[in-house]
């Protein structure tokens, strides 16, 4: 009986959880203000949402994604933000699959927990919960 290659193998992908964020801006900023806002993530990987129909006019929100290495750092510019340009946060460490071509398939969120905009520190990394302060 042969038995195949290694090099044969199927690779299946990566699974894991990564910080998944989403600030939505107290008003929309323009692109650039947008970005400074969100130096502190730095990084990680920053989508700032547009209009699709202004793609260079004001963004209302931002995703922050990518390995959580330092949660006190994350928790840090998390209350920063809130004290300044953002109205609510959603934060958590969520599932993801990367297939071997790079293409990531986020998981459900497991758990949403709401906190006052002022408990950042309850802020657990928890795989698979969402935490949303506002």
């Amino acid at each position: 009986m042969d038995t195949p290659p290694t090099s044969a193998r199927t690779d299946k992908g990566v699974r894991g959880f990564d910080l998944d964020l989403h600030v939505t801006f107290a008003r929309p900023l323009a692109r650039d203000a947008a970005l400074a806002v969100l130096r502190a993530a730095e990084g990680f990987t920053v989508d700032l949402y547009a209009p699709h129909d202004q793609p260079g006019g004001p963004v209302p929100s931002a995703r922050v994604t990518g390995p959580l290495r330092d949660p006190e750092r994350v928790r840090a510019f998390l209350a920063a933000w809130l004290q300044g340009e953002a109205r609510v946060v959603e934060v958590g460490l969520r599932g993801f699959l990367r297939s071997s071509t790079g293409q990531t398939d986020w998981m459900p969120w497991r758990r949403n927990l709401i906190l006052p905009r002022t408990d950042v520190g309850r802020v657990a990394f928890l795989e698979g919960v969402k935490y949303v302060l506002e």
